[in-house]
């Protein structure tokens, strides 16, 4: 591949190049490291191209060419946030562009691994790198509309195959973003007047207690990577959250995990609650934002939300009161029930049952599959991403 690669492009930069893992590689399973024995030797499968278009060396034309060749060899590509599998994947079709989520977001280079078969990745054959327009000189518009719909079709989605791709994404979008509010409406019944009725309760009479249970809280083992994922959606919209909070004075943080708590982490829902962008809240708050623009942008909704709670440039983020400002979202009556709040303590050991499940209505047998406020910042902290 590298010899065919230089052959075409010989004035190429090779910065990223790479075949043989480096050490943190090595601490994985990587087609980089030499894990195929042939006799005595450790065969890598794996090579990293460098994106050069300058030199014409496109890696976005290059693994489209090598994807549509259906190359026998090939086990996988991966190339700027998206993997191709030359086999069925998750009920994906063979060679249908995924979502790539893994830390290298492969940018600067892309992506080859073959299959470790010897008869394979010995196969001298020429690489098909440029599709047959490119090699014709002929100006390519790569229609990725077929790729997309061929995805979701493989996902189970209702397509119109000969209709345009974007409209029909949207339309799913719309109808993931109601499914994400009806989810969080369920487990999140929004101001509960059962949950509301100590609203009163003062900030001093509770700050000692939040600040015991908070040293004190630990995740259950079961939910340990439920947690562990809250905290990657955390720290993936974190450019977002700190866009808001520069305009709002609000830690990142605070947005990210109320983010999470009223709208699961959805950018395509207001922050008050959850209910999608397209137009205003109809759950409580309902009609928020009065004035927003354009109609579907997340930050300016947000900012309204936080506007809403009085949050909007205040002095004191200290541990104590930041857990009483989450605890508000919800309510404070569960102190006068006596037991710690889920929206606070889900998934840690400081609560197990017992909800509001609708106004008045105490159920002491419920739980909750939402991770809590609290526990979500105990998870930044112990991880070094946030410092109180």
């Amino acid at each position: 591949m590298r010899a065919r690669i230089d052959a075409v492009y010989p004035d190429r930069k090779t910065k990223s190049d790479g075949i043989v893992g480096d050490a943190a590689h090595q601490s994985r399973a990587s087609d980089h490291n030499p894990w195929v024995s042939d006799g005595a030797e450790g065969v890598v499968t794996a090579i990293d191209i460098t994106h050069d278009p300058a030199s014409g060396c496109d890696a976005g034309r290059i693994v489209e060419a090598l994807r549509t060749s259906r190359d026998k060899r090939i086990k996988y590509l991966i190339w700027n946030r998206r993997i191709a599998n030359a086999s069925v994947i998750g009920g994906v079709a063979p060679w249908t562009w995924r979502s790539y989520t893994g830390k290298n977001p492969h940018d600067h280079h892309f992506h080859l691994s073959v299959k470790p078969d010897k008869a394979l990745y010995d196969d001298e054959a020429p690489w098909t790198i440029q599709r047959m327009e490119e090699s014709l000189g002929v100006n390519e518009v790569v229609d990725t509309d077929a790729d997309i719909l061929q995805a979701l079709a493989a996902l189970g989605a209702n397509i119109i195959t000969h209709a345009p791709a974007l409209p029909q994404i949207d339309a799913l979008q719309e109808a993931i973003t109601q499914l994400q509010a009806n989810h969080h409406a369920v487990w999140i019944p929004a101001e509960l007047e059962g949950v509301g009725a100590e609203a009163a309760v003062s900030f001093e009479a509770l700050k000692k207690g939040y600040e015991k249970l908070f040293a004190q809280a630990k995740v259950l083992d079961k939910w340990k990577g439920t947690v562990a994922w809250y905290v990657a959606k955390i720290l993936k919209g974190r450019a977002q959250y700190e866009a808001v909070a520069a305009k709002s004075g609000v830690p990142w943080w605070f947005i990210a995990i109320v983010h999470g708590m009223e709208a699961s982490f959805s950018f395509t829902g207001h922050l008050h609650n959850g209910d999608p962008l397209g137009s205003r809240t109809v759950q409580v708050p309902k009609g928020r934002p009065k004035v927003w623009n354009p109609p579907s942008e997340w930050s300016s909704s947000a900012l309204d939300a936080l506007e809403q709670e009085g949050f909007l440039h205040q002095a004191d983020w200290t541990l104590a009161r930041v857990l009483y400002r989450f605890e508000g979202f919800n309510g404070y009556g569960y102190h006068a029930i006596g037991i710690n709040s889920p929206y606070l303590w889900s998934f840690s050991d400081q609560w197990t049952k017992g909800k509001f499940v609708a106004d008045h209505k105490f159920d002491p047998n419920a739980t909750s599959k939402q991770c809590g406020a609290a526990v979500m910042l105990r998870a930044l902290v112990d991880a070094g991403d946030v410092q109180l």
